[in-house]
């Protein structure tokens, strides 16, 4: 509780200094909405063009994005500007600095920057899923609501737990975002589109060895009631735990490098 306290002041301070440049801040969210506002539409086009996306309507793919977007855009502006970017901070000399404090350096790295341009992104997914959410309400339980909540939950999990694991890589290797691109962004664009669409074998990697597709893939089969096979439902379910598993693995694997980092040698 005090470190949200002191998080909160934080983000309040953050703001008060951004709002002495409002238009470089309001110009950064419009940016990153309209990017991801195209993105939506171009969905649109496609079932509007060919009706369904292996049986997924533009309503379904709007949940099945959105989960992924949304959960990324949270994860991010906590982690993406220091942890996701702790190569930046070993090679600067940066870091060194943060371990001459009290706080814990993962809490000092959230609080260095505020991931303000990502609310862009959460405001056109927050549109677009109400929308969604509007069309399908016929098909929503009062389970499906309570379900969405920790479904969102254990994707920002997993979205965090995947950039701070990626960050951690610095330890090893210091330039680790070449890797972090290739595993997180590349492979994650996969998850975009029902996985029924790809060979089993990117079903298995994004399922069992990347968890992306447990962020949004089977959270929106449970949510659109499209589970098919008990394997299905067990990973929709239990996504809220995995994602709290894969949060704690991502915090050993940080702990596990700091205890070898050595300083900058600056």
């Amino acid at each position: 509780m005090e470190f949200l306290s002191l998080y909160g002041s934080y983000v309040k301070m953050f703001f008060k200094a951004r709002m002495e440049y409002r238009f470089s801040f309001f110009s950064g969210m419009f940016a990153n909405f309209y990017c991801y506002f195209i993105t939506y539409t171009t969905f649109w086009v496609i079932t509007q063009q060919f009706g369904t996306i292996e049986g997924w309507k533009f309503e379904n793919m709007t949940m099945l994005y959105g989960l992924n977007l949304f959960t990324y855009s949270i994860a991010g502006v906590l982690f993406w500007y220091t942890v996701f970017h702790l190569d930046s901070e070993i090679t600067s000399g940066n870091l060194d600095s943060y371990l001459i404090r009290p706080m814990g350096l993962i809490k000092q790295m959230v609080c260095k920057r505020f991931g303000d341009t990502f609310l862009g992104q959460i405001l056109v997914t927050l549109i677009f899923m109400v929308m969604a959410i509007t069309r399908i309400s016929y098909q929503m339980t009062a389970f499906s609501y309570i379900y969405l909540v920790f479904a969102v939950l254990g994707g920002v999990l997993i979205q965090s737990g995947a950039m701070i694991i990626l960050g951690s890589l610095s330890f090893w290797m210091l330039r680790s975002s070449d890797l972090a691109d290739i595993v997180y962004y590349d492979m994650r664009t996969f998850v975009h589109y029902p996985l029924s669409i790809f060979p089993s074998f990117i079903r298995i990697i994004l399922t069992y060895i990347l968890p992306w597709a447990i962020i949004n893939y089977y959270p929106s089969m449970i949510i659109l009631q499209k589970v098919q096979t008990t394997e299905e439902f067990v990973l929709g379910i239990l996504s809220p735990v995995i994602g709290i598993l894969f949060f704690l693995l991502s915090l050993f694997v940080f702990n596990r490098g700091l205890r070898r980092y050595s300083g900058s040698g600056s």
